[in-house]
């Protein structure tokens, strides 16, 4: 299918600067129909106007955008939520005394997913879009595609012992109205306060020879909560640990997705949610990605491949209500788990955003 692309240039001579004299004005206005004007003007080095846009950056602009639409259609097609695209670009000129060209261009794109999980596939997804982008394919210099190390959260949570207790190093966002079945909200973050306030108290007491302490064999997850903070109290030596290992590891999930499952079969309109006669596949589906999720080991993706969460909900009528029943059984099966404040608010922040991402029905 061809299809066409029409606009419109003009430049008018300066009566102050006219033409042909060394300083005639190099300004240009480009005109389509639908998007107006363009001011335009040559490249400073050659006598142009630095606040209007030159052929080079504006040759340098149609191949990032190409690239960030292309990207958007090859996610699409990935089944991967974009949540935001930039494309920094970087354009070589040539020029000599007679003639010049342009001799290579470099993309530094960077990609930011609704589901971290899924972020290195979604930036290996850059060179399908750059072997897709029309422009891209209709130049004649190379084009350079570097991705840059990202902030985002990467595919698992890192923690930071700085304060004496695991805190997830999470992406910034704004911040929301707390979802009405999180429970006494004001008691838990008192609880975090109190136990930040009392951290350089408590590396003071601390016996250099808690730091020592030999490891329980087979500790029960309370135990391994006690040791995980302790050896952080005693400031022991930065070997990190995931938060599956912080909170007690395989034990504390399948207690937490049995307690959670437990709700659902005892209630009659959540449970017709469920295709399934009997619920234990659901519940063993959510206990692995939980595992995997928070760094335990990676069953579920070895089994089920990527998560595509969003995509594996979409079949069901998700909507607030569904949301609301879901966030409270989660909640109720958290408290069981007697996790402590900093364990307990970093889960369940992660469960409130996973709940209304999942949501696809006001």
């Amino acid at each position: 299918m061809q299809h066409e692309f029409s606009l419109r240039a003009e430049w008018n001579t300066d009566t102050t600067r006219p033409h042909p004299n060394r300083g005639f004005s190099r300004d240009v206005v480009i005109q389509a129909d639908g998007p107006g004007e363009l001011r335009g003007s040559a490249a400073k080095p050659f006598h142009g106007d630095a606040s209007r846009w030159n052929p080079e950056e504006l040759l340098l602009a149609a191949l990032v955008e190409c690239h960030i639409l292309s990207y958007l259609y090859v996610a699409g097609q990935a089944e991967i939520e974009v949540e935001k695209v930039t494309v920094r670009g970087e354009l070589t000129l040539q020029a000599g005394a007679e003639d010049g060209q342009v001799t290579a261009a470099r993309l530094y794109p960077e990609v930011w997913v609704a589901d971290a999980m899924l972020l290195p596939r979604a930036r290996e997804l850059h060179d399908e879009a750059h072997r897709q982008c029309f422009i891209a394919r209709s130049v004649n210099f190379p084009i350079t595609i570097e991705i840059p190390n990202q902030h985002q959260m990467p595919e698992l949570p890192k923690f930071s012992s700085r304060l004496g207790a695991p805190i997830a190093v999470l992406k910034p966002r704004n911040a929301k109205k707390p979802s009405q079945v999180t429970g006494n909200d004001d008691a838990r973050l008192a609880a975090i306060r109190a136990e930040r306030e009392a951290e350089q108290q408590r590396r003071d007491i601390v016996t250099a020879q808690s730091a020592d302490e030999p490891e329980v064999p087979n500790a029960t997850p309370a135990q391994s909560q006690a040791a995980a903070r302790t050896a952080q109290r005693t400031n022991a030596p930065a070997e990190q640990t995931s938060f599956y290992d912080q909170v007690g590891g395989e034990p504390t999930f399948r207690k937490l997705t049995a307690a959670f499952y437990q709700q659902v079969a005892e209630d009659e309109d959540f449970r017709a949610m469920y295709p399934e006669e009997d619920l234990g596949p659901a519940e063993d589906r959510l206990r692995l990605f939980l595992i995997q999720y928070w760094g335990g080991p990676t069953d579920y993706s070895q089994q089920r491949g990527h998560p595509r969460l969003r995509a594996r909900h979409m079949p069901f009528h998700i909507d607030a209500q569904a949301r609301d029943t879901w966030l409270r059984f989660m909640r109720n099966a958290m408290d069981t788990l007697e996790l402590s404040p900093l364990h307990d608010d970093t889960m369940w922040d992660y469960f409130q955003r996973a709940a209304r991402a999942m949501q696809n029905q006001l």
